[in-house]
């Protein structure tokens, strides 16, 4: 979805101006999307929420599924979101937030310089004629401040989630019209039988952190895989 990211700069954007996307062809090619705890809710009646490994450091991060293949949002058709919510990592489009040297203490505010919703013609400035930010530019900044903040709560939990070794691997599949069947990729879930079994300390323990209602917002939605398998056949 980002092809070209650069911090946003006073003098090199000075003239750049934002025309809101109209539709969500941006995404398109999004299959999976970074999904934060506190969206979990609201997002279990959208679509499955999953987990993916990171071979090298063994930490997990919670992704939204779009689609069953790769760069194929089956939630975007004719530029239309089809599903309830919309993750806030494709909110913020044409932005992000990057830490400086690695630094996760000191984030900047990047913006995607070829993305199709910047101009110099029309659209909300992003800086005032003085060089100041104009008031898009501090919406989205207070946008970024959020994710941030909340990027770091969703990491503790699912690191947790981790600890209790609550993650299964899964594979994604689906049976074609012959009747065969079609294996396009792997993930984790998160393991019910596990957490049906965890001890009453540890569900108290799950209890008093708030946990609970997101874990069984991510157990809910994966209903939604026979959604987005109901799009595949579809050919949506």
């Amino acid at each position: 979805m980002f092809k070209k990211l650069v911090p946003i700069n006073s003098s090199q954007h000075k003239d750049i101006k934002l025309k809101r996307a109209q539709n969500y062809n941006f995404a398109q090619k999004v299959h999976v999307a970074p999904l934060l705890a506190h969206e979990f809710p609201q997002a279990s009646s959208s679509f499955p929420v999953i987990f993916h490994k990171n071979e090298e450091s063994g930490e997990y991060s919670a992704l939204a599924l779009l689609g069953l293949e790769k760069e194929k949002n089956l939630l975007v058709k004719d530029g239309y979101w089809s599903a309830t919510y919309v993750p806030a990592s494709i909110r913020r489009y044409p932005f992000a937030a990057a830490s400086v040297n690695g630094d996760e203490g000191n984030m900047v505010v990047c913006l995607d310089e070829e993305a199709e919703m910047f101009n110099t013609d029309e659209g909300e400035a992003l800086f005032n004629d003085d060089g100041s930010e104009g008031e898009v530019l501090t919406q989205v900044k207070e946008f970024m401040n959020s994710f941030v903040e909340r990027e770091a709560a969703s990491r503790a939990f699912v690191k947790y989630l981790s600890e209790k070794e609550l993650f299964q691997a899964r594979t994604v599949g689906y049976t074609n019209e012959q009747g065969e069947r079609v294996n396009i990729g792997s993930f984790h879930a998160l393991d019910e039988e596990k957490f049906n079994k965890l001890s009453d300390e540890e569900f108290l323990e799950m209890r008093k952190r708030g946990y609970l209602p997101v874990i069984y917002a991510v157990l809910t939605s994966m209903q939604q895989m026979d959604t987005l398998f109901r799009l595949q056949r579809q050919g949506a």
